[in-house]
């Protein structure tokens, strides 16, 4: 009679191998009884063992591949049927529905609305709908594993990896919320863990003098068509505010316009409650515009974003300022302020900033004013160790100042 033939050892090359059929199966171990390796349809992957228990065939998950290795899985395993050959009672763990991930992320969204902005709201629609449903809707949220989320992010950082940054903590945040709520359970892997996102590009872009120069004239020949499109940009330039604070910005927010200064208080912002400072200049713009005794607000509700960016494209073809965003005048107003002695801190609490590392990120300086900080600095030094000096590249008075 010929023998059966006798099953391999489970290895880690085998295990590597395995690709998901229409069914479940399960690669059996040559060597160790009972335990094997399940293959299911999603992709996911984990170490069992089957047996028979007081008469009725029992399966018990292991744990799930790769975060746990042939040597462990098997290891594992043979205590585990130890218990079971000594007579120890097993209690089965109750199991928990694991929801698919597009039914969760309806219910994440119902329950988490509230919490959003607007603006957020729509940011965080977008993102479901265009880039994380597509990729794991139809999954249950325990078999999204770290290797599926890393295939994910690596596939969708090669064409847009800010947007892939963005997803990504979309998906983070949810399957946090989802283990909190008790959709996963503590047993189940972090999929997000040692996922390093794509660095940030940030473009440097302010303008210099001359720039704004022209800017000026440009937005002074269009204020008799469109006043509110030109005071809005002009008061983003003077005070460094984001789009959204000046554009709902409310008359009771600004309070007596008869000083030389005002501040605006914003119960919400960005960042929550904050404060705008608007400098004279900033106070006769305001000054400039009508004040309907039926609207509450600065500028007409009719001036969106979107109308606004459009005005800006028009405005800075004309300045010669070509890829200059609007967010920039935010930017330059606080680039021109480090150039000119105010400290970061400061302008920190100028922008609202929450963190000092943000604006850190304004603080660039042009090659001609570096040049000039470093010839001035240097001068000084040289005087102090008495080295003989040629007179700088700047005045003799400037450096006189600086002794």
């Amino acid at each position: 009679m010929r023998n059966k033939q006798k099953k391999p050892r489970l290895t880690h090359a085998m295990i590597l191998s395995a690709r998901p059929n229409d069914k479940e199966y399960i690669m059996w171990d040559g060597t160790l009884a009972h335990f094997g390796f399940r293959v299911q349809p999603t992709g996911a992957r984990s170490f069992v063992v089957q047996v028979r228990v007081h008469g009725r065939m029992r399966k018990f998950t292991l744990g799930r591949f790769p975060d746990m290795g042939i040597t462990q899985a098997r290891k594992d395993a043979a205590e585990l049927l130890s218990r079971i050959w000594a007579g120890e009672s097993l209690t089965p763990k109750p199991k928990v529905k694991v929801p698919r991930f597009r039914d969760f992320a309806a219910r994440y969204r119902e329950r988490k609305k509230h919490r959003f902005k607007p603006s957020s709201l729509e940011t965080h629609d977008i993102y479901i709908k265009n880039r994380l449903l597509p990729a794991f809707g139809r999954y249950r949220l325990d078999t999204i594993d770290h290797a599926r989320v890393a295939a994910w992010f690596d596939a969708a950082s090669t064409k847009t990896p800010g947007a892939a940054n963005r997803a990504f903590e979309i998906l983070r945040a949810m399957l946090k919320t989802a283990r909190d709520w008790g959709d996963l359970g503590p047993d189940v892997p972090d999929a997000c863990a040692n996922i390093a996102m794509n660095p940030r590009r940030f473009v440097p872009r302010h303008l210099k003098e001359h720039e704004l120069t022209r800017l000026g004239q440009v937005l002074d020949s269009h204020t008799a068509q469109r006043p509110w499109s030109v005071a809005a940009l002009k008061l983003l330039m003077l005070t460094g505010a984001r789009v959204s604070e000046i554009l709902n910005l409310g008359w009771e927010d600004l309070g007596d316009l008869s000083g030389e200064t005002v501040t605006a208080r914003l119960e919400d912002s960005k960042t929550g409650p904050r404060t705008i400072w608007f400098g004279p200049e900033a106070v006769r713009v305001l000054l400039a515009l009508p004040k309907p005794e039926d609207d509450p607000q600065v500028f007409p509700r009719t001036l969106t974003t979107s109308r606004l960016y459009g005005f800006w494209t028009a405005v800075r073809q004309r300045a010669e300022l070509p890829g200059v965003r609007m967010h920039d005048l935010r930017h330059s107003f606080a680039s021109q302020g480090v150039m000119n002695g105010v400290g970061l801190p400061t302008i920190g609490r100028l922008l609202g900033h929450r963190r000092p590392e943000t604006t850190a990120l304004y603080a660039h300086f042009d090659d001609d004013t570096l040049h000039d900080a470093a010839c001035r600095t240097a001068d000084i030094i040289a005087r102090a160790m008495t080295y003989p000096h040629p007179v700088s590249h700047r005045s003799t008075s400037r450096l006189a100042d600086d002794n």
